[in-house]
């Protein structure tokens, strides 16, 4: 992830953190089942979207304190 993206994740709402993190939690479900049935063959997206949801979820638990 580039420094630029966690810039922008910091600039954003909250509520506009947690439709994205909605999204890329929907994004790595439809990965993980398109490498099951075979169709996904770069396994490096895994740990690309696990990162950005483990700041975005960070993210929102720093803005409730």
């Amino acid at each position: 992830m580039k420094k630029t993206d966690k810039i922008a994740y910091k600039q954003k709402t909250k509520e506009e953190l947690i439709t994205n993190l909605a999204d890329l939690r929907k994004k790595l479900m439809e990965a993980k089942s398109k490498q099951y049935l075979g169709n996904q063959k770069d396994t490096s997206i895994f740990k690309k979207i696990q990162s950005e949801i483990a700041l975005i979820s960070t993210l929102i638990n720093q803005n409730d304190r």
